[in-house]
């Protein structure tokens, strides 16, 4: 699967913007999670997340850790609360991002939530715990049990994932939203990509390019022969082409592409990516209401032939929405390799986000195409509009 280094500080746009996703969406989702944690008769629930796997957290309360992490407490009734790593002066600005209003500063989240729960009334509750990214700091976590000897803890990391895989109509507006972030990247890159210019000059005008959109982070993986992050040392290493991987996180939501810039008239270069434009392009195709997920790698795998095997290495395809790798993954594999904990629905549902690409090698040069779509009852629509 395509990785790119995360970063330790988002130091992107963050913003809530309540037109278009009100507290009255993340209420219905807390209801939701409410009904399901009856059901497994749980008395409470403490979901972690942090900057790098925050998508169960932020489902629920819109925050997002801009560094290091922090927990939800949410009880089975009453008022839930949030503790973040953060400093008490950055409550303040913390508090514009979520609609839950007990948000507290804490540099011992493990302890401070161990606390919180006593002050509850839940030392002696049965509580779930929700860390899909596996995350939470062991000697943290070891402290809120030690410190709760009479609670029932149950691993809860699947239970949110599946409520996230179908988005609502909110969410989809939020994800095309990132997918024109992105598209405009895309385009704008082009004006930047050259020969000769050194990897971080270019890829320093894209994150450039994205913060001025409103990007709230950034990945990209680039070269000439294989993806890989950018070098702060060499010149960029670009003969006719550049394979680029994106992916922008706006307003949350995650879109991903893949383009391969072509600087020359490379008749065999311009025929491979062609190539993998039409391999996605017979992929999204699959993309229907009814349709089985596995119907995505099977068309991959008969229209990339030889190929298959090196594009699979970088991964054919996943769900993208809150998280950049999110279900429903293709395969097991590919689930297991980016630690998720649950590989997703075997049929595709209308409102499911996908992100879709083909990576491969051809005469030593890298090529790569890849688009995010949205699954409606008409098939498959992308999310980075022309």
């Amino acid at each position: 699967m395509i990785f790119g280094r995360h970063s330790v500080l988002k130091r992107g746009c963050s913003t809530w913007d309540q037109e278009q996703v009100p507290q009255a969406e993340f209420q219905a989702r807390l209801d939701a999670l409410r009904r399901e944690m009856a059901q497994r008769g749980l008395d409470a629930l403490v979901i972690y997340g942090d900057n790098y796997s925050f998508a169960d957290l932020c489902y629920l309360t819109n925050y997002f850790p801009k560094v290091r992490g922090g927990i939800a407490v949410v009880p089975r009734d009453g008022a839930i609360s949030i503790l973040l790593n953060i400093g008490s002066r950055d409550v303040p600005f913390a508090k514009t991002l979520t609609w839950v209003d007990d948000l507290r500063a804490s540099n011992q989240v493990g302890g401070d939530g161990a606390k919180l729960l006593k002050e509850n009334g839940l030392d002696k509750a049965k509580v779930g715990l929700a860390d899909s990214g596996r995350g939470f700091p062991l000697p943290q976590l070891e402290e809120m049990k030690a410190a709760l000897p009479q609670v029932a803890w149950t691993e809860c990391d699947a239970l949110i994932a599946p409520m996230r895989q179908v988005k609502t109509a909110r969410e989809l507006a939020a994800v095309r939203e990132a997918g024109r972030v992105l598209r405009e990247i895309c385009d704008g890159a082009q004006r930047y990509i050259k020969p000769g210019r050194k990897e971080y000059e270019i890829v320093a005008d894209i994150d450039r390019l994205a913060r001025d959109r409103g990007a709230e982070d950034i990945r990209i993986l680039a070269g000439e022969k294989r993806l890989q992050p950018p070098s702060f040392k060499q010149a960029a290493s670009m003969g006719n082409h550049w394979a680029v991987y994106l992916a922008v996180q706006h307003e949350r939501y995650w879109a991903e592409a893949g383009r391969t810039y072509i600087f020359s008239g490379d008749a065999k270069t311009e025929r491979a990516y062609k190539r993998a434009q039409e391999v996605v392009a017979e992929m999204a195709a699959q993309l229907k209401p009814g349709g089985d997920v596995a119907a995505i790698e099977s068309a991959a795998r008969k229209q990339l032939g030889e190929f298959y095997a090196a594009a699979s290495m970088y991964g054919l395809g996943h769900g993208i929405g809150l998280s950049q790798w999110e279900a429903p993954f293709l395969n097991d594999s590919d689930a297991h390799e980016v630690g998720a904990p649950w590989v997703g629905a075997t049929t595709l549902n209308e409102g499911m986000t996908l992100a879709l690409r083909a990576t491969f090698e051809t005469e030593g040069k890298l090529v790569i195409y890849g688009n995010s779509y949205e699954v409606t009852p008409g098939g498959a629509r992308s999310l980075l509009p022309a």
